[in-house]
């Protein structure tokens, strides 16, 4: 059989076929399958996807970081409170203390023949605590107040600590006045240098 034989017989089993175009078609198929199947995802790829989702997150935590170190408090002047009661007859003892330390609140009230001055203070650990001194007895500060105490000494001044429900308090006869030194839970380890700092004003 002869080539011309050969192509003729092609064309009458399929009709007009281009075997060149039919060649085409079916590498254009095999091309478009291929570049259909997803793609395996580089390295690069995913390191630069977690970094997306990671960077804003460490942004967050840096910035509630910072503000937790930076916190501001309302500082408050106590002089006028402190020259009131010591004409009521107060020692109004001012706690010597680091500039860390920051008056929060004062308040003065008189009662008959009863005067109590409270000062609150921002211990240097982020805590409240409060100062009291009163011309009555320390339940005119709390009544959960009562009974003997436990022993305590801070800055050669013996106090009577109690446990009360809202944390706990150290008490002293000091200069004719009662004073009441009072923390709440995460405050009661700065007690200590609170009481010290009355020791080092009344010594």
């Amino acid at each position: 059989m002869s080539s011309e034989e050969v192509r003729t017989g092609v064309q009458d089993a399929g009709g007009d076929v281009d075997v060149d175009e039919a060649q085409a078609e079916a590498e254009a198929n095999a091309e478009s399958a291929r570049s259909s199947r997803p793609k395996p995802r580089r390295m690069r790829d995913m390191a630069m996807s977690m970094a997306v989702l990671l960077v804003p997150l460490g942004l967050f935590y840096w910035a509630w970081s910072w503000l937790a170190e930076d916190r501001q408090v309302n500082v408050v002047d106590t002089g006028e409170n402190y020259a009131a009661a010591a004409g009521l007859g107060l020692p109004a003892i001012e706690p010597e203390l680091t500039e860390d330390w920051k008056p929060i609140s004062t308040h003065l009230a008189a009662d008959g023949e009863t005067t109590t001055l409270r000062t609150g203070w921002y211990s240097p650990d982020g805590n409240g605590l409060q100062m009291s001194e009163t011309s009555g007895d320390a339940t005119e500060v709390d009544e959960g107040i009562t009974g003997a105490g436990t022993p305590v000494e801070a800055g050669g001044i013996a106090w009577a600590s109690y446990e009360l429900d809202s944390g706990e308090a150290w008490v002293a006869e000091i200069d004719g006045v009662t004073v009441v030194l009072s923390a709440e839970p995460d405050g009661i380890p700065d007690l200590d240098g609170l009481a010290e700092g009355v020791a080092a004003a009344v010594g």
